[in-house]
């Protein structure tokens, strides 16, 4: 009893851990978005903003025990399933465009109207699995637990099923864009204008940084989909092991996953976050007419 109610505590401040540091890394993305005109004129940036926003709301839903009442964990229950669903449709609608845009050579304007499209297809699904799940499956809380999720090997199986399918999906146009942004530096490095060759590899830089959000999506989908598994076709759900602990840890943390990629690891952004933690004024900065404002991300 002593070891489950401790292993049982220990779920739980990993959880809330990891769920805070990924609200953490979401809300600046967002901060940056909302305070700099630069951003919201940037549409990459713009689809890394709707996915962070998508990333806090699953995140929030970890930092809330369903254990503090049963209303909380029916809503938690099954509320979990749509908001879990949206990141991972939505990390999918940004391989999609990625692709496109690098290898397809699509413009702007058709990839706005293609990923508002999608956006909306997105919220349908989700919420069709969400009332499928209301309807035949159940919300239950696992004595091992502080969540509540649905019950149901059916239920369970659409679920990881269609994160899978879409993981699989984004993973395979992440390995078609690397390649076409390799065959493009080659054509780059035969360039005599300096200028240009320049401008061109921060915009590929930038592409590249947005095909890697598939591998968000394996690391904080790869344990939680092992543990199920196991449970569903092997172990009582009420047994403790470590995988609780890393689903845990893993689970929360998109929203801190993207931001190491898309601020962390990037200087025009570290720039940002230190105008706007320093309350800095900004010079304005010119930039030539050649010069696309989606290349700086």
């Amino acid at each position: 009893m002593i070891s489950l109610l401790l292993a049982t505590r220990a779920d739980l401040i990993c959880a809330v851990t990891a769920a805070a540091l990924s609200v953490l890394g979401s809300g600046i993305i967002i901060l940056l978005n909302v305070r700099f005109k630069e951003y919201r004129n940037n549409f990459f940036r713009n689809l890394i903003f709707i996915l962070s926003i998508y990333d806090a709301i699953i995140s929030f839903s970890f930092m809330i025990p369903g254990s503090v009442g049963n209303a909380f964990c029916q809503f938690q229950g099954y509320f979990i399933v749509y908001s879990a669903l949206m990141p991972v449709y939505i990390s999918l609608c940004i391989a999609i465009i990625t692709y496109l845009n690098v290898v397809k050579r699509w413009t702007k304007n058709q990839l706005k109207t293609l990923f508002n499209k999608m956006h909306i297809t997105s919220h349908v699904v989700a919420l069709i699995i969400m009332f499928l799940s209301i309807s035949f499956a159940e919300s239950i809380s696992f004595p091992n637990t502080n969540w509540c999720f649905i019950k149901g090997q059916e239920m369970l199986g659409a679920f990881y099923i269609s994160i899978w399918i879409c993981t699989f999906l984004s993973f395979i146009l992440y390995l078609l864009i690397v390649k076409k942004i390799r065959e493009i530096y080659k054509e780059l490095n035969m360039l005599v204008d300096t200028s240009i060759k320049c401008r061109k590899k921060e915009h590929l830089k930038v592409q590249l940084r947005m095909s890697t959000i598939p591998l968000s999506l394996i690391f904080t989908w790869a344990i939680a989909s092992i543990r199920r598994t196991r449970e569903i076709f092997w172990e009582n759900p009420k047994q403790i092991n470590t995988l609780n602990i890393l689903q845990s840890l893993t689970n929360p943390m998109q929203g801190l996953f993207d931001c190491f990629v898309f601020v962390i690891f990037s200087s025009y952004s570290r720039k940002k976050v230190k105008e706007l933690i320093c309350c800095i004024n900004p010079e304005q900065e010119k930039y030539s007419t050649e010069v696309d404002s989606d290349s700086r991300l």
